[in-house]
């Protein structure tokens, strides 16, 4: 519970932005089938947050890296946008995309909980890596909650299933995509960390 406090927390900091707006965003992109690609997305961001604590995830996210790391980003918003075409499965399989893109290029905001799960995923795997996914569903709560939403309050459907909702999510993706590749979003995780951190 504590660790899901943390994250719940860790909403209002800057840095938790790295993971909060792409999964935001690629939800909105998904309309009908978001609460299937937050359900993929917010494991996998959690996954590869912790491995990379735990050093199984040691890919650069520089470089000549931006290149597959923005076609991953582009091809998982398309994918988003054309996801009630798809069997269910495919959503989760983009939110784990766009999710584990999420938690490659985040960089931790410190709290007692996580620096604990952080320091502790090399030693102990099969504890910290549940705690991990329950921190991140505390930093990811209120797109958790929006993707929820349609399901408790039936009529907000057909608006957060709108076609202009989904473009909105979409355009946003691939503006993410463009910052990646043009080796811009480093230097914006980097500012919200320091602003974070501060």
């Amino acid at each position: 519970m504590a660790a899901f406090l943390e994250g719940v927390e860790a909403i209002t900091m800057a840095c938790t932005l790295v993971i909060g707006l792409p999964t935001l965003f690629l939800a909105l992109a998904a309309r009908a089938r978001a609460a299937l690609v937050v359900v993929g997305s917010v494991t996998a961001t959690a996954l590869v947050m912790w491995a990379r604590a735990a050093d199984h995830w040691t890919l650069a996210d520089d470089g000549w890296m931006v290149v597959p790391i923005a076609l991953i980003i582009a091809v998982a918003f398309g994918a988003a946008w054309r996801s009630e075409q798809l069997p269910p499965v495919a959503a989760v399989g983009i939110g784990v995309a766009g999710g584990g893109v999420a938690g490659w290029l985040w960089q931790p905001c410190v709290g007692e909980q996580l620096a604990t799960i952080l320091n502790d995923a090399d030693s102990q795997p099969f504890s910290t890596a549940p705690l991990m996914v329950v921190y991140t569903a505390g930093a990811l709560l209120p797109v958790i909650l929006l993707a929820a939403l349609p399901h408790a309050w039936p009529r907000i459907s057909e608006h957060l299933t709108h076609r202009n909702v989904g473009l909105v999510g979409t355009g946003v993706g691939m503006l993410y995509a463009l910052t990646v590749v043009s080796g811009r979003y480093n230097d914006l995780v980097g500012e919200l960390f320091r602003i974070s951190s501060s």
